[in-house]
């Protein structure tokens, strides 16, 4: 194998997990605890009604008293609370407003329901809206914002669907298609995650340029997130930046490699550098790093590079490899000789049948003579 080769042992390492599966967070959630004179009220049925569509969904509280139900579209909800017999132990008087992903606390005491009231999630007390205090007018444009936004919400779900299904079957164009169709809906988003989605079958679909484009949008998104000067976004209301910095190490890795593939090394080794910071898991990078500075004959940079990826990484099989390459191809002196010898044998320890095992076990003859 040519050493310009070797370095693609690593390309596709991030891009076979790429295809992110996203729950379909579009949707809301309430929850809380239901009590009276402070004893938890275990075994009640709850019942949530779309104000809208009158929709329904139930569900019943545990031994501790509390209740979660999840999946509930945009919309404002009129809460009850059945007893055994059926009968109504409590309803509230202002709509809860559900506005997904987040969710909406609502405790219920059910000894002081006007309390309850009250507490219907600081979210919900802030910004309920009671339709019953609305104009004709205000209640029918309310109303079809709202079964706008549901529709929105289904639309998104169904082109995520279609992305997953895509991506899984290994359907790049229809994956790329899908993802286009999304952020064309949600064009102001700061869903980093889609960007990059798009970026990676852009990638996959020898679009480079594209996705080279794509990728530096999704960045910005994500260190805007980090930095905490995101825009707000009604259907991405709390970014995680954590989940933001380490998408920006994905992504400056695989766009690091998509310039390798253009035979510009020169491109990626800043690209792969900046990674190595922006990632709480380093060892991808760095052996990307060392791959680069191997090909570029920069003997000292590849092995210390490849020395950072094996201590973020021991298991990295061709970590090991390249240190040892890099050492054999610098010229084994008395001193290196060892560390080839260690490095070499440790690569084929955890992976003796791997596409370098012939390279190693004859770079081991060499300096072992």
């Amino acid at each position: 194998m040519k050493r310009k080769e070797w370095i693609f042992a690593g390309i596709f390492v991030l891009l076979l997990s790429c295809s992110s599966a996203w729950p379909q967070a579009t949707t809301g959630t309430v929850t809380g605890t239901i009590t009276k004179s402070n004893e938890p009220q275990a075994n009640l049925q709850i019942v949530i009604i779309s104000q809208t569509v009158g929709k329904e969904y139930k569900t019943k509280t545990d031994k501790k008293g509390q209740y979660l139900c999840a999946g509930l579209l945009v919309d404002d909800y009129r809460f009850l609370v059945l007893g055994a017999n059926g009968d109504v132990l409590y309803v509230n008087d202002s709509a809860v407003r559900v506005r997904g992903p987040n969710t909406t606390p609502l405790d219920i005491d059910l000894s002081n329901p006007q309390a309850s009231r009250g507490r219907a999630g600081t979210d919900a007390d802030a910004r309920s809206l009671t339709t019953s205090k609305m104009s004709k007018e205000q209640i029918k444009a309310h109303d079809a914002q709202v079964k706008a936004d549901n529709e929105k919400v289904v639309k998104m779900n169904e082109f995520i669907g279609q992305y997953q299904a895509a991506a899984n079957a290994q359907k790049w164009p229809e994956a790329e298609k899908a993802m286009q169709d999304l952020l064309a809906l949600i064009p102001d988003t700061t869903r980093w995650e889609f960007y990059k989605a798009l970026g990676d079958a852009q990638a996959r679909n020898n679009e480079s340029q594209e996705a080279i484009q794509t990728y530096d949008k999704a960045i910005h998104i994500a260190q805007s997130i980090v930095a905490g000067k995101a825009a707000p976004d009604p259907r991405n209301p709390n970014p995680d930046p954590a989940k933001a910095k380490a998408g920006i190490g994905q992504m400056l890795i695989a766009e690091g490699n998509i310039y390798v593939k253009l035979e510009k090394p020169e491109m990626a080794t800043p690209l792969f550098q900046q990674a190595t910071a922006d990632t709480p898991n380093p060892g991808l990078a760095y052996y990307n790093l060392c791959a680069v500075e191997f090909n570029a004959n920069k003997i000292l940079d590849a092995v210390n590079a490849c020395e950072k990826s094996i201590a973020a990484d021991p298991t990295r099989a061709d970590a090991w490899f390249f240190k040892g390459a890099a050492l054999y191809k610098g010229g084994p002196t008395p001193a290196s000789k060892g560390d080839t010898v260690a490095a070499l044998n440790k690569y084929l320890e955890l992976d003796p049948q791997g596409q370098h095992a012939s390279e190693a076990k004859s770079m081991l003859e060499t300096v072992q003579k």
